[in-house]
């Protein structure tokens, strides 16, 4: 079974089959990674099984939280795919727009709701 990984420092994302609808699989995997040291922030999909974990680069690296991974048996084979600086820049803008997006249905959908209930 290969992973794939997405890395840029700071930023690590790994697909991991067997999260996939496997819920206490992916809260022990949190769990794990809220007590690592140098991890800011870990994000995980029970629908595609992967993980997006945001970590401090002058604490930790990609390299020590793979080998953790692949400790507990979360990973074996690692395809790593290292995007450039450009492609990081693009997928925070592409997040920041997403956000953006949810953030105004959200509020037009409360004005909705508030007016309905008027």
């Amino acid at each position: 079974m290969a992973n794939y990984i997405h890395h840029v420092p700071g930023r690590l994302r790994v697909n991991i089959p067997v999260l996939k609808k496997d819920e206490v699989r992916v809260r022990q995997l949190r769990c794990y990674l809220e007590g690592m040291h140098g991890l800011l922030q870990a994000e995980t999909s029970i629908v595609t099984g992967s993980v997006v974990i945001k970590y401090d680069p002058s604490l930790t690296s990609s390299a020590a939280i793979l080998d953790s991974l692949r400790n507990l048996g979360y990973i074996r084979n690692v395809d790593v795919l290292n995007q450039p600086y450009a492609a990081h820049s693009l997928q925070k803008v592409a997040d920041i727009f997403v956000t953006k997006l949810v953030e105004t249905a959200v509020e037009r959908s409360a004005v909705a709701l508030v007016a309905a209930l008027i």
